[in-house]
């Protein structure tokens, strides 16, 4: 199991948001296509802290309850918060985890619907 770091929280359109980072474990020369001198300054800059290498996850929470998540991999920014606050993929993931949410309360509701 992975352990995930929470790095910001937010509550939007009625759901509390945790966005957290683990550090990815596939290297940057599966991931980028530069050149060997390119992709040894971007592990250098990883090496010395200056950049940040990790897997981002978004879940949101209703009344405590976990109703959707998103990841995205391969996340190369100066800090994870670069990603929240300059990274149009952190808006993308909330909307895609929100989507998953409303889905799975949806379901939930058609469930106790048919129960009663």
């Amino acid at each position: 199991m992975r352990h995930y770091e929470t790095i910001h929280t937010e509550d939007t359109r009625g759901f509390h948001v945790i966005f957290s980072v683990t550090p990815e474990d596939f290297h940057p020369r599966d991931c980028f296509d530069e050149t060997v001198e390119d992709i040894s300054e971007i592990c250098s800059k990883i090496d010395a802290g200056l950049l940040s290498w990790f897997c981002a996850r978004v879940e949101v929470y209703q009344q405590g309850i976990l109703l959707g998540t998103d990841y995205l991999g391969g996340c190369l920014y100066e800090s994870p918060m670069h990603f929240v606050k300059e990274s149009g993929y952190y808006d993308d993931m909330i909307t895609e985890a929100i989507t998953h949410a409303e889905n799975n309360l949806e379901k939930l509701f058609a469930l106790r619907n048919e129960v009663t």
